[in-house]
Order: C-alpha cells, then structure tokens, then sequence
C-alpha cells in the first residue's frame, strides 16, 4: 500500500526547498554584490591615484624637454603596481611600454563581472600620446575564482541540509494526515472499533481529536448496534419459542379433530375450549410483543400532563374481571398527581405491573399506592405472594422470562419488560424488592417532567 499524502509530502519539501535555495541565493547574491562594490570602489580609487601620479610624473618629464617616446617606459616602471596596469601609447595608438610581461586582460568572464561591477580604466593624455591605468583582471579574476570555490560547495551543502530539513519538517507535519487516513482506512476496510489515536504536540491535534470522537462515536455505535442485533435474534428466538407452543396444541388438536379421534360433543367442546384458549395467549403474546416493539422505536415519546392515580384506576378497572373483585386496592390516590408523560405507555406501564402481580399472587391482595415526593412521584404495586428468589430478582425484567412460578401462570412474561421500557422512556426507573415467600414490591419512579435524556432515546 502506497504511503499515504506521499506526493503531497514531496510537493511540500520541494516547496520548502525550493524557499530555502531561494533566501540563500538572495543573502548570498546580496553580500557578495556588496562585497565586490566595496572591492570595485577601492579598485577604482586605487586607479584614479594611480592616474594622478601619471599625470604628474608626465609633467615632470616634460618641464626636462623630454620626448613622450623617451621617457614613456620610465614612468610605467615608476607607477605601476601589483593592482594596476600601465600601458603607455603614441599618438598613433601603437604600444611604447607596460608593466607586465603578457596581456593581462582575463577572460569574457572576467571582463564581463568587472563591467557589470563598474570597474574601469583610467585614460591620461600626455604630449605625443596616452597613458592607460587599467585595473589588474587577473588579481580580480583570482579573487572570483577563490570565491566561487568556496561558496558553490557551501551552496551545494546548503541545498541539501533544505532538502533534509524540509523532509524532516513535511515528516512532522503530516504525520497526522498520515495516521488519520491509515486509521480511517481501517475503518473502511471493517473495524468499526478503532483505536483512538495519541493527540501528540502536533499543529493538527484538532484533526486527531475529531477523529477520536468520530471513532469514539464509531464504537459506541458498533457495540450498541451489535448489542441490538444480539437483543433482536433473542427476541426472535424467544418471540418463536413462546408462539410455537400454543401453534403446536391448536395443530395437534386440528389433527385430532380432522383425523376423528374425538367425536364425542363434550370432548369436542374441550378441544374447542383449549384452542380458544391457546389463541387467545397467542393474541395476548403478539399483542405484548407489538407494544413493546412500539415502546422500542427511537421516537420521543407524547409529552401530556397526566394524572397517575387516574391511570392506576383506569388499570384496576381494567383488571377487575381477572383479579376478581376486591383484590386490588388502591390507596393514596384521592387527588390527581400530575406527571409529563405519555397517557398510553404510562398506563401499560401500571397496568403490566398491577398484572404481573395478579398472575403470581394469585391468593394475595394487591395494593397499589400513589406517593408524592415533591418533583417525583412514586407507584407502589405490593402483594403478599410466594415472592422471587435471587434468580428471578435478576432475570424479572428480561423478555419472556416468567421465574419458578411459571407453571401456575399463563403470564407471556413481557409484563414487567414493557414497564421497564416505558417507565424509562420518560426518565423514570423501575425497581423490584422480593424475598421468596415474602411477597414482592414493585416501585414506579416518576419525574414530574420528561428528563432531556428520555426524548428520543430508543
């Protein structure tokens, strides 16, 4: 797999270099422009002295009557120099002395740098011919080369110290690109669990921190989606397992009934009862199932003023024809308590509760009692049944799940499941306090307004 941003990393150390090869060229060009004015302008004054001593030596000659062409070689010998040269020529421009041995013009190079610098000769007329005071090209030729010497390695050196510096630097600076894009391509290739990545000291910590939240936000996800995927196949297996008994009696009596096993009136009436029977448990199971898949969805619930007792009156009521008539007392609630809350899930809530009591105390009194604490108020469901021992204590709030009693009950064991989930829904709690053969209480906590955490939360 390529290294992530590599060609950005290589535009960005070009770019560096290409900056820093720039400022050296710039302080260097700089300097050595001012360096060779100051050695020009000292040059050219030299030259000008020079020529002032020639033109004095000249005139001395001529105050002795003597011919330019005599004395000519006299006075280059007299005012040339190691930084001068003097050539000295007739009227008719032909060359009568100099101070040096060969030409000493230099190269193009040379000639063309002293140019561009302002380094020139001086010209002296004298009777009968010229003096010139040109400067030494060669002593300036020397000077160039023994600098170019030094400063084009230093200017190689330098270029490369950019070109590791900036790559040092690019390095640095997109390490996090580097680490976020590699982690993100985690992500995309399935790990929906990445690791955080370390903030560091970088100038893109923000980066790094936004992509730590979007992994933290990642994984909560992942782990809540694949606990509701986990919840669901539960769902599904228990839903299955508790709809295929009452399917199985009501097939296998159908199978009866076509085969002819029964004839009799009364066994048929039986066979008839018990299928009734087993539709109507399946009707109360997918009933239950389809609220609480309702009390499931991720909507926020109705906001309404609800009154808690007249809810408890209207379950009880409800309720009447299984409990039998008296076992339910409701006590406490002679003035309405108000609460924010959904009428309908707030009323299956109690109504669940007050049933899953009915069914498992069934010789025991119920009592329900309204409670008002200030901005809470509480619905207390007692009885004095056989109670739960430490494993139905744990296991009362799960789906389906019906205890040690299950067998004198036809509970579809969703009762107490669906209270939960409404009672959470609008930021209540829900607890249980049991001891087997102590009875069971059951307490309704209830916020006098929807909590912010309740809304929306499924």
């Amino acid at each position: 797999m390529p290294e992530p941003f590599a060609p950005f990393a290589l535009r960005l150390t070009r770019g560096y270099v290409v900056l820093a090869v720039a400022l050296i060229v710039l302080v260097v060009a700089t300097t050595t422009v001012l360096a060779f004015l100051l050695y020009v302008g000292a040059l050219n004054e030299a030259i000008g002295t020079y020529a002032q001593r020639a033109t004095q030596r000249a005139s001395a000659y001529e105050r002795l009557h003597e011919p330019f062409s005599v004395y000519a070689p006299k006075l280059v010998n007299e005012i040339g120099g190691a930084r001068v040269h003097v050539r000295a020529y007739d009227s008719a421009h032909r060359l009568l002395a100099q101070n040096a041995r060969r030409d000493n013009a230099g190269g193009r190079f040379t000639r063309a740098v002293a140019a561009a610098l302002g380094l020139h000769a001086a010209i002296v007329p004298v009777n009968g011919g010229t003096i010139v005071v040109a400067p030494d090209l060669e002593g300036f030729a020397r000077l160039l080369e023994r600098y170019l010497t030094y400063v084009v390695p230093i200017g190689a050196l330098a270029v490369v110290a950019a070109w590791l510096i900036g790559r040092a630097i690019t390095r640095r600076a997109i390490a996090p690109l580097q680490e976020v894009a590699l982690a993100l391509r985690r992500v995309a290739g399935g790990d929906f669990a990445p690791e955080p990545l370390p903030a560091g000291d970088s100038d893109l910590r923000d980066l790094t921190a936004a992509y730590n939240e979007v992994a933290h936000r990642l994984t909560t996800a992942t782990a809540q989606r694949e606990r509701n995927e986990s919840q669901m196949r539960q769902f599904i297996a228990d839903a299955g397992h508790e709809l295929r008994t009452p399917l199985t009696i009501i097939m296998g009596y159908l199978e009866v009934l076509q085969q002819g096993v029964v004839t009799d009136p009364d066994g048929i009436a039986r066979v008839h009862e018990t299928m009734l029977a087993e539709s109507r448990r399946m009707r109360v199971s997918i009933d239950k199932l389809i609220l609480l898949a309702r009390l499931e969805r991720p909507a926020a619930p109705r906001a309404e003023q609800v009154d808690v007792a007249a809810a408890i009156r209207r379950a009880a009521e409800a309720l009447g024809s299984l409990a039998g008539s008296g076992r339910i007392m409701v006590t406490g609630a002679t003035s309405p308590s108000i609460v924010t809350a959904d009428d309908g899930e707030l009323y299956e809530a109690i109504k669940n509760v007050i049933e899953n009591a009915v069914r498992y105390a069934p010789e025991s009194p119920i009592a329900v009692d309204v409670l008002d604490e200030g901005d809470r108020a509480k619905v207390v469901v007692s009885d004095r049944g056989p109670g739960m021992n430490a494993q139905d204590l744990e296991h009362a709030f799960d789906r389906f799940y019906r205890g040690s009693t299950r067998n004198i009950s036809e509970g579809s064991g969703l009762g107490l499941a669906i209270a939960k989930r409404a009672v959470e829904r609008i930021g209540g709690k829900i607890a249980i306090e049991s001891r087997a053969g102590e009875g069971t209480r059951v307490i309704i906590d209830l916020p006098r307004s929807l909590q912010p955490s309740s809304q929306g939360v499924g």
